[in-house]
């Protein structure tokens, strides 16, 4: 342990974990003990326990995108709907 409560991971350790000074590490404390992975691997664990849930070809990005554009589309269309309301009111 260093300075500040600095933790260095040697060369060796850093090379076998496929990381480099500067990357983003996820660290975990379960039972006493730290586990250090890196972000990527992190990613690639959780996509790991989701694939069972998602169906065969979906996308789920494309889903995901479709999804927020209809959302925007309703709420450009009450936007539009409340500013013609208060237009209205304005005429004499």
């Amino acid at each position: 342990m260093g300075e500040g409560g600095r933790l260095v991971i040697p060369a060796e350790m850093r090379k076998a974990m496929g990381v480099k000074p500067g990357d983003t590490l996820v660290l975990k404390v379960q039972g006493g003990e730290l586990t250090a992975i890196s972000q990527l691997v992190s990613i690639r664990k959780v996509q790991e326990r989701l694939a069972p849930y998602k169906k065969p070809g979906e996308n789920v990005v494309d889903q995901f995108l479709a999804d927020r554009r209809e959302e925007q589309r309703r709420s450009d269309e009450r936007l539009d709907r409340v500013h013609a309301e208060g237009m209205a009111m304005k005429k004499p």
